[in-house]
């Protein structure tokens, strides 16, 4: 059994393996000193911060609303940053492993170390959107402290990603009173105004998943 684990077919899934290893160790050891590791990252490392400029073009802002759009499909409400790592790790590891085997079983060899790679990784896609959404709405719906969208009208928050414009909504970033980031869709109220990367804007309503907001003066 280790030996299979360790065989170098199995690089990749061993090194996915040993990430989700390592994380939950080091989850167990910042809880012992009084904070979550993955509360942790997802208060100091935004990973949503993909350096995009305010003075960009037609060009750039079309690739930034993709981006933006992307990137909310990645994430999952309530479900913090390392938690959707270390499911996307596992299932990754989990499906590669079970492939190969079944590879060896059947056939006394296993797949070429590049193509079990790419199979794994896109078979890992859907596994973990499952997951994910399972977790943000079974076990960490109270984590968050169940604060419905809705009241965050009235709040001020952040542009986080790409530029908004009425009709073209970009993302969002708020911290609660709970410590916790919650990333949304925002667009302007007025015909007139745009929200470019890092505006402070105020939200002032709320519409079929997407907060309409002014921009502070």
């Amino acid at each position: 059994m280790i030996d299979y684990l360790l065989a170098d077919y199995n690089t990749p899934f061993l090194i996915a393996f040993s990430f989700v290893a390592a994380v939950m160790v080091l989850e167990v050891g910042s809880l012992l000193i009084g904070a979550g590791l993955s509360q942790i990252i997802d208060n100091l490392f935004d990973a949503t911060d993909v350096g995009i400029g305010a003075d960009s073009d037609a060009d750039v802002e079309i690739n930034d609303n993709f981006i933006s759009k992307y990137i909310a499909w990645i994430k999952v409400k309530n479900v913090p940053l390392l938690i959707l790592a270390v499911v996307y790790a596992a299932s990754f590891s989990i499906i590669g492993y079970v492939g190969q085997s079944m590879l060896v079983r059947t056939i006394d060899n296993p797949a070429p170390t590049w193509a079990a790679t790419i199979v794994a990784f896109v078979g890992a896609i859907p596994v973990y959107k499952m997951i994910s959404e399972f977790l943000g709405a079974k076990i960490f719906k109270e984590v968050t402290t169940a604060l419905s969208e809705k009241t965050f009208v009235g709040e001020i928050i952040e542009i986080n990603t790409g530029t908004a414009k009425k009709g073209l909504p970009a993302e969002g970033k708020y911290k609660d009173q709970f410590g916790q980031l919650h990333y949304f869709m925002v667009e302007p109220e007025n015909d007139t105004e745009q929200f470019e990367q890092g505006t402070k804007v105020q939200l002032t309503g709320y519409d079929q998943s997407i907060f309409k907001a002014i921009k502070i003066d």
